[in-house]
Formats: C-alpha cells, structure tokens, sequence
C-alpha cells in the first residue's frame, strides 16, 4: 500500500494475516528462547531483544492493535506466561513524531511489569539500527537473542546489506514482509536502480527485466529468498504468501539459523486461522496451502524425488520434511504420508518393527 499521509490509518485484510502469524510465532518463540537465554547467563536470567522496524502509532483508525501491540500481547498474554523468565526489551523504530507519540500512549496504556523494558526510537529504521549494530560491533559484544518484524511501507529503507550484519549475530531471527507485486512495478523504471540494488544485495535484480508477468515476480521472490541465506549454509529462509481476494501477491520471509525456529514457524503457519476463507501459501518451493486438512501428496512427491530407490532412515526423512519442504515432520510425516504410501505398496520397511505402519526411531525404509 501507498504511505499514508494521517497517524492513523485503516488496517488492510493482508496485515490482519502477517499479525496472526507474528502473533502465533512469538506465543511459541518467547518461551524457548527465554529459556535458552537463562540457562546461558551466569546469573541465571537472560534478556531478549524484540524490533519492529516500522512500528507505526501502535493502532489502526479501526480500532485493531498495530505490530508494537501484537507483539507485547504475545508476552502479556501468553498462556504459559511463567516460563518466559528472560527480561524483555522491545525496540520500536518510527521515523514520524506524531506517530511515535500516539505509540507512547497505546503501550502506557497497558501498564507493563518490570520485566519488559520498552525504548522508542525516532528516525528512519536503516540509520537507527545500522547505529545499534555499529555500537555493538564496536565494542565486540554479541546481541541478546533478538527477533525482527521488518514490516516498511513499500521496498525503500530496507537493504539487504543491514540485514546482512543483523543476520550474521548468533540466535537472530527476522520476519520480513516484501510486497513483490508492488516491487515489480519499479523494475526498470527511471530512478529506482539505487533503491533495488539495495533492497535485493545485487545488481542481478536487472535479470529481472527478462521477464515479464508472473514469471517475473517469480524470479524477483527467488532472488530475495536466495540473498537472505547470504551464502551461508546454516541460514535457513521460508517464503509464505498471504493470499487476499485481489490476489496481490503479499509475502513473508522468514529467516533464522536454528532448525527449532523453523519449526516453530511453520507450525505457526499451519495453526494461523485462515485469512477472510483462504489459507495461507508456502511458496519458497512448490506452492502448498497451510490448510486444516492438507493434501500430503506433495510431501510424498519430494521424498521420492530425494530418497529415490535408496534406504533411508525415518529421522533422515524427518529433517528432509523440515528443512526442504512446507511439511512439519510430526503433523505431517508419518501417519499422513509414510503410513498410506506403506499401505499401498510404494513404500516397504526394512526394519523390524513392533507393530506395522509405526516409524520408531532408527527405521529404515525405502521406496518401491
């Protein structure tokens, strides 16, 4: 959408479907990692860093909570609330006076417990966080575990080079919404190659302007996927498309370099209710719809393409369903895929087992 003009302005259906999912990652992301954050401090409490990079006044004109909002709530009311030990220091980035004020009040107004520690910050998102990063990296400390929602209008004050150094802290995760339709419409126009070889790392954007229609926007969502590995190969990127009835093409990518941390977004995914009737997309390899009763046929697909005839293990075919695919291993795998794919006869055990269609550890199969 166009950058509006007014504090306030009316939500759009697509971000009702990016809070769901910010909302439903974070319920699973705040006790883990805090967690993981106290066990690693000496003195048994760690923190945890949370960034919306283009907070906004924390309210839409229609009345719904804006990102700052969902993202406290995650916190103030998470069901298992206890566990999450670590202190909590939200990051709020807004470049307008009048927005970042009405902000203020909004997270005033929820009366915070001591534990969560709230910072405002005025100015652009590029130059307040490439400021954070530089006075950490000066001073060779490491950055708490932290999670970006990296939500701009347009393409313009998100380059891929500040991710980059963000990305490259130990236990750093981003969610980032990237409007390719809108995108498109700027590839090769005059003025706007400063902005898109920012935005994407690389000159190879220009590649883009061999296509055309959806065959460019195709390639302009796998050049971004690819830029966020930033050739590294335990960073991991998964892109979820958020259809709406104009079919706009809204996407989210989601990177992070724990196996865990995709897990737990791709459960988010499949457990977000679907947005006005439709169901949320992965799209970074073959499209699959996050749906109450998913077709697995697509799983079964990708595990005979990467198995072929050889044996496997069930914890090789686990990790495969994980990393390469939009399937959960324990939702997905077994009872929905492994289980009809044995009964028909394409599939055979080669491990004993005490009762058939069952994958303990340590199963080996192999495709017929």
């Amino acid at each position: 959408m166009a950058k509006p003009d007014d504090t306030l302005w009316a939500m759009e259906p697509h971000t009702k479907g990016k809070h769901i999912v910010l909302r439903s990652y974070l319920d699973a992301w705040l006790p883990i990692m805090s967690h993981g954050a106290r066990f690693r401090s000496a003195m048994g409490k760690g923190r945890l860093v949370l960034v919306d990079g283009f907070a906004g006044p924390g309210r839409y004109a229609t009345g719904e909570d804006g990102s700052p909002l969902v993202m406290l709530k995650a916190f103030l009311e998470h069901t298992q609330r206890h566990l999450v030990t670590a202190d909590l220091l939200y990051l709020f980035i807004e470049e307008r006076h009048d927005r970042i004020d009405h902000l203020r009040k909004e997270v005033e107004a929820l009366g915070l417990p001591g534990q969560v520690d709230v910072h405002f910050e005025k100015g652009r998102f590029e130059d307040v966080f490439t400021g954070l990063l530089d006075a950490i990296e000066s001073s060779g400390a490491q950055l708490a575990p932290t999670f970006a929602f990296i939500d701009p209008f347009g393409y313009t004050g998100n380059p891929m080079d500040l991710a980059g150094r963000f990305l490259a802290f130990q236990r750093c995760e981003a969610l980032v919404y990237m409007p390719l339709p809108f995108v498109n419409r700027f590839v090769g126009r005059e003025g706007q190659d400063g902005a898109l070889t920012a935005l994407f790392g690389s000159e190879r954007w220009r590649d883009a302007l061999t296509y055309k229609g959806a065959a460019r926007i195709q390639f302009l969502h796998d050049l971004f996927q690819e830029q966020l590995r930033f050739d590294s190969p335990s960073r991991l990127v998964r892109s979820f498309e958020i259809p709406t009835a104009g079919g706009n093409g809204y996407r989210l990518y989601f990177t992070t370099g724990n196996e865990k941390g995709l897990e737990k977004m791709k459960e988010a995914m499949w457990r977000a209710d679907p947005l006005g009737g439709e169901c949320y997309q992965d799209t970074t390899d073959e499209l699959v719809l996050f749906e109450p009763e998913p077709d697995t046929r697509h799983l079964l697909r990708a595990l005979r393409r990467h198995f072929g005839d050889q044996p496997f293990s069930i914890e090789e075919a686990e990790r495969f369903t994980l990393l390469s695919t939009a399937y959960l291993p324990k939702a997905h795998l077994k009872t929905r895929t492994l289980a009809p794919a044995e009964r028909s006869g394409c599939l055979e055990a080669l491990s004993s087992r005490k009762r058939k269609l069952t994958y303990p550890a340590g199963t080996r199969l192999r495709f017929l």
